[in-house]
Protein backbone atom coordinates (compact mmCIF):
# COMPACT_ATOMS: atom_id res chain seq x y z
CA UNK A 1 0.00 0.00 0.00
CA UNK A 2 1.17 3.75 -0.97
CA UNK A 3 2.36 6.43 1.93
CA UNK A 4 1.28 9.39 1.18
CA UNK A 5 3.95 11.49 -1.04
CA UNK A 6 4.70 14.66 1.29
CA UNK A 7 3.78 16.27 3.93
CA UNK A 8 1.88 18.94 2.18
CA UNK A 9 -0.06 16.55 0.79
CA UNK A 10 -1.24 15.21 3.63
CA UNK A 11 -1.72 18.28 5.76
CA UNK A 12 -4.35 19.32 2.88
CA UNK A 13 -5.84 15.79 3.54
CA UNK A 14 -6.30 16.39 6.93
CA UNK A 15 -7.26 19.78 6.37
CA UNK A 16 -10.07 18.71 3.68
CA UNK A 17 -11.43 15.76 5.62
CA UNK A 18 -11.48 18.00 8.70
CA UNK A 19 -13.58 20.71 6.40
CA UNK A 20 -15.82 17.47 6.10
CA UNK A 21 -15.98 15.79 9.57
CA UNK A 22 -17.12 19.40 11.18
CA UNK A 23 -20.51 19.09 9.16
CA UNK A 24 -21.43 16.20 11.16
CA UNK A 25 -22.60 18.28 13.79
CA UNK A 26 -23.84 15.34 16.02
CA UNK A 27 -20.37 13.72 15.90
CA UNK A 28 -18.76 17.34 16.94
CA UNK A 29 -21.29 17.65 19.47
CA UNK A 30 -19.96 14.05 21.29
CA UNK A 31 -16.34 15.24 21.16
CA UNK A 32 -16.77 18.95 22.15
CA UNK A 33 -18.29 16.98 25.71
CA UNK A 34 -15.01 14.72 25.52
CA UNK A 35 -13.09 18.46 25.94
CA UNK A 36 -9.58 16.29 24.84
CA UNK A 37 -6.49 17.75 22.77
CA UNK A 38 -5.36 14.68 20.95
CA UNK A 39 -2.00 14.74 18.73
CA UNK A 40 -1.08 12.64 15.48
CA UNK A 41 2.76 12.33 15.40
CA UNK A 42 2.85 10.72 11.55
CA UNK A 43 6.05 9.36 9.96
CA UNK A 44 6.57 8.37 6.34
CA UNK A 45 6.48 11.56 5.71
CA UNK A 46 6.20 13.80 9.14
CA UNK A 47 3.70 15.68 10.03
CA UNK A 48 2.43 16.45 13.80
CA UNK A 49 -1.85 16.96 13.57
CA UNK A 50 -3.66 18.17 16.81
CA UNK A 51 -6.78 18.22 17.63
CA UNK A 52 -8.00 20.39 20.06
CA UNK A 53 -11.59 19.70 21.74
CA UNK A 54 -10.18 22.28 24.54
CA UNK A 55 -9.85 25.61 23.18
CA UNK A 56 -11.98 27.16 20.69
CA UNK A 57 -10.60 28.61 17.54
CA UNK A 58 -10.51 31.98 15.85
CA UNK A 59 -14.52 31.31 14.69
CA UNK A 60 -15.34 30.32 18.05
CA UNK A 61 -15.95 26.76 17.56
CA UNK A 62 -14.35 24.02 19.29
CA UNK A 63 -12.61 21.11 17.39
CA UNK A 64 -9.84 22.93 16.05
CA UNK A 65 -7.28 21.12 13.77
CA UNK A 66 -4.11 22.50 13.93
CA UNK A 67 -0.61 21.57 12.64
CA UNK A 68 2.94 21.54 14.97
CA UNK A 69 1.16 22.91 18.19
CA UNK A 70 2.57 23.57 20.78
CA UNK A 71 -0.88 22.86 23.12
CA UNK A 72 -0.02 19.98 25.36
CA UNK A 73 -2.00 17.33 24.12
CA UNK A 74 -3.60 14.67 26.75
CA UNK A 75 -2.93 11.80 24.05
CA UNK A 76 -0.14 11.50 21.53
CA UNK A 77 -0.74 8.77 19.21
CA UNK A 78 2.18 7.89 16.35
CA UNK A 79 2.23 5.77 13.62
CA UNK A 80 3.21 5.72 10.37
CA UNK A 81 0.57 7.76 7.35
CA UNK A 82 0.42 4.24 5.48
CA UNK A 83 -1.33 2.89 9.36
CA UNK A 84 -2.97 6.21 9.66
CA UNK A 85 -4.41 6.12 5.92
CA UNK A 86 -6.27 2.52 7.85
CA UNK A 87 -7.09 4.38 10.91
CA UNK A 88 -9.10 7.46 9.06
CA UNK A 89 -10.80 4.43 7.13
CA UNK A 90 -11.93 2.41 9.55
CA UNK A 91 -9.72 -0.69 8.51
CA UNK A 92 -7.49 -0.95 11.31
CA UNK A 93 -8.03 -2.80 14.46
CA UNK A 94 -6.55 -0.51 16.94
CA UNK A 95 -6.13 -2.59 19.51
CA UNK A 96 -4.06 -5.27 17.83
CA UNK A 97 -2.17 -2.49 15.84
CA UNK A 98 -1.29 -1.01 19.32
CA UNK A 99 0.12 -5.22 20.48
CA UNK A 100 2.03 -4.94 17.49
CA UNK A 101 3.68 -1.70 18.25
CA UNK A 102 2.15 -0.28 14.06
CA UNK A 103 0.68 2.70 16.73
CA UNK A 104 2.36 3.86 20.22
CA UNK A 105 0.24 5.75 22.30
CA UNK A 106 0.68 8.15 25.20
CA UNK A 107 -2.10 9.15 27.53
CA UNK A 108 -5.37 7.44 28.90
CA UNK A 109 -6.21 4.56 27.21
CA UNK A 110 -9.94 4.77 28.39
CA UNK A 111 -10.26 7.92 27.13
CA UNK A 112 -8.88 6.81 23.85
CA UNK A 113 -10.65 3.97 23.09
CA UNK A 114 -13.89 6.32 24.12
CA UNK A 115 -12.93 8.47 21.64
CA UNK A 116 -13.01 5.54 19.38
CA UNK A 117 -16.28 5.12 19.43
CA UNK A 118 -17.26 8.57 18.58
CA UNK A 119 -15.36 9.19 15.55
CA UNK A 120 -16.55 6.09 14.24
CA UNK A 121 -18.89 7.70 11.62
CA UNK A 122 -16.08 10.15 10.22
CA UNK A 123 -14.24 7.18 8.62
CA UNK A 124 -16.94 7.53 5.87
CA UNK A 125 -15.57 10.76 5.15
CA UNK A 126 -11.72 9.93 4.99
CA UNK A 127 -12.10 7.95 1.23
CA UNK A 128 -14.69 10.33 0.19
CA UNK A 129 -11.92 12.79 0.62
CA UNK A 130 -8.90 10.85 -1.11
CA UNK A 131 -11.34 10.59 -3.56
CA UNK A 132 -12.29 14.13 -4.67
CA UNK A 133 -8.74 15.05 -4.64
CA UNK A 134 -7.75 12.21 -7.27
CA UNK A 135 -5.79 9.69 -4.44
CA UNK A 136 -7.86 6.84 -5.51
CA UNK A 137 -4.99 4.23 -5.24
CA UNK A 138 -5.13 5.60 -1.49
CA UNK A 139 -8.83 4.38 -0.56
CA UNK A 140 -8.73 0.80 0.81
Amino acid sequence: MPFFESTEQLKEVFEKFWTEAKKDTEVMQKLEKSAVIVRFDIEQPEIHVTINFKEAGADGSLGTLGFDSDVEPEIKVWSTSETTNKFWQGKLNTPMAMARGQVKMEGSVPKAMGLLSKIKPLFKIFPRVLQDMGLDDMIL
